[in-house]
C-alpha cells in the first residue's frame, strides 16, 4: 500500500483551535503543541511533510525549521507555489519567548551553529506561524479544511530540543522528517542514525511515532521500516523516502 494509504488509518480529528483562529489572534504555545506535530529541520522549501501527514489527515500542524532560508524566500514560495488545493489565510509573528518561555538548557552538551534564539548574522531571523484553509472547490478526501504550519529560523538540532524536550514542557511530536543533506552547505550533524538530534532525542527519552527518512538518511535505532509501505519521492531532487515505526509504540 501506499504511504497515504497507511496513514489515513491514523487519523486525528482537526484541532478546534485551529478551526477557530483568525487574523489578529494571538499565538497560543498551549493551543499549537496540544495536537500532533511533524517536525522537519532542514527543510527548506519542501512541501513534502505536509502533503505525506497533512493530506491523510494524520497531523495538521507542522514545524519546519532551517537557517538557509530568508522569509523573503518563503513568503515568495508560498504564494507562488502554494500547496495544491490551499490558500493562505494568514500568519502570525512569534518570538522565542512564545514558543520556549522557560528558556532552552541544551539536554546533552552541543554548540549549535545558530542557537534556538539567535539570528544568522547575513540573514534576519524570524518565525511565524502560516494558517493555511482549503479552497472551496476541494473536499475532505483532499485534506483537512486547515492546516498550521510554524516557520523557524533556526538550527534544528536545538529547536528539536528547546521545543520538545525540556524538562518542564516534554512533548513528543508525531512525525519527523529525516533528510541529512550532504555536501558544501549541509548540516553540522546528521539528522539521523548516530547525529546529536537522535542522541537529544534518546537521552530524554521524546521520539515521535513516525520516522519519514530519506532514502541517503539512516534512519534512528528505535525505528523500523514499514515493509508493506511503499516510498513515495519527494524533496528539491524528488527522491524516494519511507516511513518508518516506534518498534515500542502499537497502534
Amino acid at each position: 500500500m501506499t504511504m497515504y494509504e497507511y496513514l489515513k488509518n491514523d487519523q486525528e480529528t482537526i484541532p478546534s483551535w485551529l478551526l477557530e483562529i483568525k487574523e489578529g489572534d494571538k499565538f497560543s504555545r498551549d493551543d499549537f503543541f496540544s495536537s500532533r506535530i511533524v517536525f522537519y529541520p532542514g527543510s527548506y522549501t519542501d512541501g513534502h511533510a505536509v502533503k505525506v501527514f497533512g493530506s491523510t489527515h494524520a497531523a495538521h500542524s507542522f514545524v519546519y525549521v532551517d537557517y538557509w532560508v530568508t522569509q523573503e524566500v518563503l513568503e515568495t514560495e508560498l504564494v507562488q507555489h502554494a500547496f495544491l488545493g490551499y490558500e493562505n489565510l494568514f500568519s502570525i509573528q512569534i518570538s522565542a519567548n512564545d514558543l520556549a518561555p522557560y528558556g532552552w538548557t541544551p539536554t546533552v552538551h552541543f554548540t549549535p551553529r545558530y542557537p534556538f534564539n539567535a539570528a544568522n548574522r547575513r540573514r534576519e531571523a524570524y518565525s511565524f506561524l502560516q494558517i493555511l484553509e482549503r479552497k472551496p472547490e476541494y473536499d475532505e478526501a483532499h485534506g483537512p479544511k486547515r492546516l498550521a504550519i510554524l516557520f523557524l529560523f533556526a538550527d534544528g538540532i536545538a529547536t528539536y530540543d528547546a521545543l520538545f524536550c525540556q524538562a518542564r514542557n516534554k512533548l513528543e511530536p508525531f512525525g519527523i522528517l529525516l533528510h541529512d543533506h550532504g555536501g558544501f552547505g549541509g548540516g553540522y550533524e546528521p539528522f539521523g542514525r548516530g547525529g546529536l538530534m537522535e542522541k537529544i532525542a534518546m537521552h530524554a527519552q521524546i521520539k515521535p511515532t513516525y520516522l519519514l527518512v530519506d532514502y541517503n538518511t539512516e534512519p534512528w535505532g528505535d525505528y523500523t521500516k514499514l515493509k508493506d509501505v511503499a516510498g513515495d519521492h519527494g524533496g528539491m531532487h524528488n527522491m524516494p523516502r519511507y516511513l518508518h515505526k516506534n518498534k515500542y509504540v502499537n497502534l
